[in-house]
């Protein structure tokens, strides 16, 4: 990754937020030491000369792009995970699919259950045993070279949920091998990007907009004069 300092899209004395690429860790693991929360709070630390300790909010999937929030106060922390517990944070993301749904726009709600040891999440139309509800709601809004720009809006924060859910109804993201996308081409990112997050600041309770462009590759260039809505 280039310096992390290039990718930060805001900061304040309580949150701070990048545009994350893809193919980084959010937080370190046991294989993976080196992960976004520990360089992050090793760049806040030495750039305001003091202990700055930072946390994810809310979490990206690995070989997934876009707004990626933290919190640099325990108080800020509390209060993020309070606002995405009552879903008072609005969510945007962009996925670019090779299969257009049946309908250009809805809402879709399944059932998920999840299979730790392979880390996939599997779709169901009614509730089964330990599975948990996940909503969103779509829009198709453009195509370009055979492929799709569909606009998400999550309004449950479940594992896999988009890539699951869109997969469903046969719109596998591009990318998404293990939800059923071809392996005709290798790939090394899934598209599904973090467009855009709204809230209230967990502090002082001023609304808070913020989006991340989306990344500079040649599968997104054909949309990038597609204005943000």
């Amino acid at each position: 990754m280039p310096k992390i300092d290039q990718h930060i899209l805001y900061e304040d004395e309580h949150l701070v937020a990048i545009n994350k690429p893809s193919g980084y860790l959010v937080e370190a693991s046991a294989k993976e030491k080196r992960a976004l929360e520990e360089m992050l709070s090793a760049y806040l630390s030495e750039k305001h000369h003091k202990d700055i300790q930072t946390r994810a909010v809310h979490r990206l999937d690995r070989r997934v792009s876009g707004l990626l929030l933290f919190a640099k106060t325990p108080v800020a922390l509390e209060g993020m995970i309070a606002l995405f517990k009552a879903r008072l944070v609005e969510k945007t993301y962009w996925a670019i699919v090779a299969n257009p749904p049946l309908v250009p726009s809805d809402k879709l709600v399944h059932w998920l259950t999840r299979d730790k040891e392979q880390n996939i999440s599997y779709t169901h139309n009614e509730p089964q045993p330990h599975s948990v509800k996940a909503e969103l709601a779509y829009r198709l809004l453009e195509k370009a070279d055979d492929f799709f720009l569909i606009e998400v809006y999550p309004f449950t924060g479940r594992t896999h949920q988009i890539r699951a859910q869109l997969a469903a109804i046969g719109c596998p993201i591009v990318g998404d091998y293990k939800y059923g996308f071809p392996r005709e081409k290798p790939r090394r990112a899934i598209a599904l990007h973090a467009k855009q997050l709204r809230f209230p600041h967990p502090i002082d309770h001023r609304s808070v907009y913020l989006e991340a462009p989306i990344p500079d590759a040649q599968l997104w260039n054909s949309f990038k004069q597609i204005p943000s809505l």
